[in-house]
């Protein structure tokens, strides 16, 4: 719109004036009801003016019009000018006096003539016109029955003119004969509709398969290229027994590519769990090892463990990552930092970390543990716990044994017998002909002591017919009429069970780590024990040694072993000084009921009374126990909360990180480090296994 003479638009451009005063407001034109969101001005041509006017917007009364002009360039495209003409004359002769040509941006209310929004109307779709248009409304849209098209405006003059358009073949119908034609056209939107339903419904049943079938793939450490044969598997089995849905397992695409993305996307929403949890965890601790795998790459895992308000633990791989260079305590400083950092973990809320006993990790000064803590107390003045792996500090007391005469010719002979393969098939053949429950020998591995017990047994079951064989073989075979050899080994036999017992105990998925220095407390016990009644001998706890002892008839003595006994309850005792460091806390934790008050942290004692003078409390403790106990403390409690979630979240052992490189190294396995480990890791180890591809 113009209210300015057309000469004015068609002279010469004159440069902007930069006028600025930012405490000017919009101006507002009272006299016709609109709202001015932009003014400009620009200068007419050979126009002069004071110079004063450049440092300020210039702002005059003109009638009920309040205007405010910043002179602009002519040049820049314009919003729509004021019609001005309504103004008095004298007034309209004031504004074109100045040296200026004006523009403005404006609005009006909505109700205007100008502008309108449909949906503001609010108008309702009348029933009628289904029979007289041939239309209908699905889902708040006006859809033609004719052409299924959408009309977009609920006017009876948009759907008449619509209809317009097919009237000349639709008019014919009339009475009955439309009515049915309606119910006919209506009919067919609803089956076109429940096709496409039915088509989507079908789509989104085959990728939800797919993505279950992908889980179950890497949950089992299966190559991917085990999708092909599933599919395969799924429609023999689908034609056989549902012939007509076959093409529903025809849609589940699990080609080799396909079966990655979607375990990568599994790991990446896994990912994004953690990152939005950890704003809820009240208290967490990590686990960190370092490995390498089978092609002879470093490996750095850790895996996180944290409790939230509602005492629910959360155990999961947080990264495996690689370690193409040195792996120093510095190293795996930096790697573990970035990583809480990524995830947005509350540093100040980690309590303990856990680590194998490696130089790296335990070193004084720069090892991995030593330069976090550093940190942390730098950060938040912060200490956290050092848990050394409970279940590593168990293996290494059991080297003071210390039978190397037993297990040397053991291993003599498995050697023998495995390292050729004449000779295993002979064995098997052999113990075949024997009709034995063994089938052969397993190798022994020095660094699997849970092998050793296994190992053992076997040998002691096979000894006669290992000794049989042996003598055909020409083979030394006189350490096996050795009594003294052999009641050596009926006692390593009975003892490595016993030591294996408890290592398989420690193991497993979110243990309490009080629970796990119990158990070590418990054997410590047992130790004490079978000193005492080996120096007497009573071999009730030892039935290997005990069947010996009866085959020889009683002419062989055990007491020497309590010595062994006596050794391996002094290492016992000598480690698991971290643990032992928080035996009052873990006191605590576990029997609040029957804990003395004066042994209880000043900050929590006027809690503890209170809980211990509850009866419905204490009747919660008998019935639930620990840690399912906590989930009913009630919120006031705070300070013994907090304390709760601290102990729950401790790793007690590096098992996890130790069950992940137990598959990494499988040798049927090949790992791409920039794929596997960096993608679908997290989610592959949830389930205890990892993916893998051929």
């Amino acid at each position: 719109m113009r209210g300015w003479p057309e000469s004015q638009e068609d002279e010469p451009e004159t440069p902007a004036v930069p006028v600025q005063n930012p405490e000017m407001s919009p101006p507002a034109l009272e006299g016709f009801g609109y709202t001015v969101e932009t003014m400009r001005a620009a200068m007419k041509p050979a126009a002069s003016f004071d110079g004063k006017l450049a440092e300020a917007k210039i702002d005059f009364q003109v009638g009920s019009l309040t205007i405010s002009v910043q002179p602009v360039d002519k040049r820049n495209d314009r919003p729509p000018q004021l019609e001005l003409q309504h103004l008095p004359a004298e007034e309209k002769e004031k504004l074109q006096a100045l040296p200026f040509v004006f523009s403005m941006s404006i609005s009006k209310p909505s109700g205007s003539k100008i502008k309108r929004k449909i949906a503001d109307e609010h108008r309702i779709f009348q029933v009628k016109w289904e029979l007289e248009y041939f239309c209908c409304e699905i889902k708040d849209k006006i859809i033609c029955l004719i052409c299924n098209n959408t009309i977009n405006v609920p006017k009876l003059y948009n759907i008449k003119r619509h209809y317009e358009q097919h009237k000349s073949k639709y008019n014919n119908y009339e009475g009955l004969m439309r009515e049915e034609k309606l119910k006919e056209l209506k009919l067919g939107v609803k089956k076109q509709q429940s096709m496409f339903s039915k088509v989507l419904q079908e789509s989104e049943a085959a990728v939800h398969a797919s993505y279950v079938l992908s889980e179950l793939i890497a949950k089992h450490s299966k190559p991917f290229t085990d999708g092909d044969f599933i599919k395969e598997c799924l429609m023999k089995a689908g034609e056989i027994v549902c012939p007509g849905n076959v093409k529903a397992f025809q849609s589940i695409s699990l080609s080799r590519n396909t079966v990655a993305e979607r375990v990568t996307d599994l790991a990446a929403n896994l990912s994004d769990q953690i990152k939005a949890k950890s704003s809820s965890f009240e208290s967490f601790s990590i686990a960190c090892d370092e490995s390498t795998d089978i092609s002879g790459k470093a490996q750095l895992a850790v895996f996180l463990r944290s409790c939230d308000k509602n005492f629910n633990i959360f155990e999961e791989l947080l990264e495996l990552i690689p370690m193409p260079g040195t792996t120093t305590g510095e190293d795996i400083f930096t790697c573990v930092f970035g990583l809480l950092q990524k995830y947005n973990l509350p540093l100040a809320k980690l309590n303990s970390v856990a680590t194998d006993g490696a130089p790296s990790m335990t070193g004084k000064n720069k090892g991995f543990v030593a330069l976090l803590r550093k940190k942390l107390s730098e950060i938040h003045g912060s200490n956290i716990h050092h848990m050394h792996c409970i279940i590593h500090q168990e293996v290494l007391c059991t080297k003071v044994i210390n039978m190397e005469n037993v297990l040397s010719y053991i291993k003599k002979v498995i050697n023998f017998i495995r390292s050729r393969g004449l000779n295993q098939r002979q064995f098997t053949a052999f113990l075949s002909e024997l009709d034995s429950e063994y089938s052969g020998l397993s190798y022994y591995t020095e660094v699997r002591w849970l092998s050793c017990s296994k190992i053992l047994k076997q040998f002691w079951d096979l000894k006669e017919e290992i000794c049989q064989f042996l003598k055909t073989k020409n083979q030394d075979v006189s350490l096996f009429y050795d009594p003294i050899w052999i009641q050596d080994l009926s006692f390593l036999v009975d003892i490595t069970k016993h030591l294996t017992d408890l290592n398989l105990s420690l193991q497993g998925k979110d243990h309490i780590i009080t629970n796990m220095f119990d158990i070590i407390k418990a054997f410590k016990c047992q130790l004490v024990l079978w000193e005492k009644q080996l120096k007497n001998e009573d071999l009730t706890h030892f039935p290997t040694c005990s069947m010996n002892k009866s085959s020889l008839d009683d002419t062989c003595s055990y007491q020497k072993y309590a010595e062994k006994i006596a050794n391996l309850t002094t290492e016992f005792e000598t480690r698991f000084n971290d643990f032992s460091s928080l035996e009052d806390k873990f006191f605590l934790f576990s029997s609040i009921f029957s804990i003395s008050i004066d042994s209880v942290p000043s900050h929590m004692q006027m809690e503890v009374i209170e809980i211990q003078c509850n009866s419905n409390l204490k009747a919660k403790f008998i019935e639930v126990g620990v840690p399912e106990f906590y989930k009913y403390l009630p919120a006031r409690f705070e300070n013994t909360r907090k304390f709760a979630y601290e102990i729950i979240s401790m790793f007690g052992s590096t098992y996890r990180c130790e069950q992940l490189f137990s598959v990494m190294k499988d040798s049927a396995q090949s790992w791409d480090s920039n794929f596997h480990i960096k993608k679908f890791q997290p989610f592959a180890t949830k389930e205890k296994y990892l993916g893998k591809e051929n």
